[in-house]
């Protein structure tokens, strides 16, 4: 399994991106993080998201993937992922039920393929907003690509795989993480769009 991820370059997230690689060096894992662009936004460099799986899971053709968001850190090997039998993993955040994307696991099947790319579609239908008015979050999108693919087969990861700072340990404080997600959003959006709209993007 290859651990796949990417970060906006010239942003906080590239100090991120080394924090992520030493955790991933620690628990033995190889990995493939690239460095993109900044398209201008917050929303539309998360966006991005799906066009950096769908070409790792074209350059690791029939391999399992786990994609990481940048901000986080892996504090044990994520073994149970050696185990399932599935197209894709997540997890659900408990308290809301809303798909988080920080943590996501491709078999490298042909259904995963074709699940990535109708989340694309949806992500060029929706750039901003969804038809129910919610912003067109990345993981909102992938959430609708699953129901939109009734034969996806979908496995739910336990919480500890998408444990996220201030949130998790709130909601569940006897949990330990085995994939600390740090909230890199929280942190970085505000500095990241203004910049943007400093050098001229329309936000």
């Amino acid at each position: 399994m290859k651990v796949v991820g990417y970060f906006t370059e010239n942003t906080p997230y590239e100090h991120e991106a080394e924090t992520l690689k030493l955790s991933l060096e620690a628990n033995g894992y190889e990995y493939d993080i690239q460095g993109v662009p900044n398209l201008g936004s917050w929303q539309k460099n998360t966006q991005y998201k799906a066009l950096v799986i769908l070409s790792m899971l074209k350059k690791y053709r029939g391999l399992p993937i786990l994609y990481l968001d940048v901000d986080a850190i892996m504090v044990h090997p994520p073994l149970i992922l050696e185990d399932i039998d599935c197209d894709v993993a997540a997890v659900h955040f408990c308290r809301t039920n809303e798909l988080l994307s920080g943590t996501l696991y491709f078999s490298g099947s042909k259904m995963c393929m074709i699940l990535v790319r109708d989340w694309i579609k949806l992500n060029e239908q929706y750039p901003e907003k969804l038809p129910d008015g919610r912003a067109a979050w990345d993981q909102r999108t992938l959430e609708m690509a699953i129901k939109q693919n009734p034969k996806v087969r979908f496995y739910e990861l336990p919480q500890e795989y998408t444990w996220i700072t201030e949130l998790t340990q709130k909601t569940q404080p006897d949990l330990s993480p085995v994939i600390m997600h740090t909230r890199g959003a929280k942190r970085f959006k505000n500095i990241i769009n203004k910049k943007q709209k400093e050098e001229g993007y329309a936000v």
